[in-house]
């Protein structure tokens, strides 16, 4: 299991409340994964520059294919437009068919707990336990 740190953009109000995300990307194959590495760097830039964006690690479980991303987000609004928006969107419509069934767990965290820990995260899951 590899993590990344987690990159903090912008300084939570310790008071606040902020959307916490867990996405959950299931490759089918080892060829897929290379991809996916290759283009987290473009995406990592491109979240560095979302506005409203707090934070965000990355986890990957390479020899299983299976990835997540961490993030914490003002609010709905910045989420979805990062999600819409190149490199991002071109990476996951590249990757599409090339993935299982991805999940995605959202939920609400006090800007005193950012950075959540991955085994906070890992425990609020939708997505299937891989061992």
């Amino acid at each position: 299991m590899v993590d990344t740190p987690w990159r903090s953009v912008a300084t939570p109000d310790r008071g606040g409340e902020y959307l916490a995300l867990l996405s959950y990307l299931p490759l089918k194959g080892f060829r897929k994964m290379v991809t996916l590495q290759r283009q987290s760097g473009k995406i990592r830039a491109q979240l560095a520059g979302t506005p409203g964006l707090i934070g965000f690690s990355f986890r990957a479980k390479l020899l299983s294919h299976h990835s997540w991303t961490l993030s914490i987000w003002e609010d709905e609004r910045p989420l979805m437009s990062f999600v819409g928006k190149d490199p991002h969107q071109a990476t996951m419509g590249t990757l599409r068919s090339y993935m299982g069934e991805t999940a995605f767990t959202r939920w609400t965290i006090r800007g005193s707990d950012v950075p959540p820990s991955w085994d906070d995260a890992m425990r609020r899951s939708d997505s299937p336990p891989t061992n």
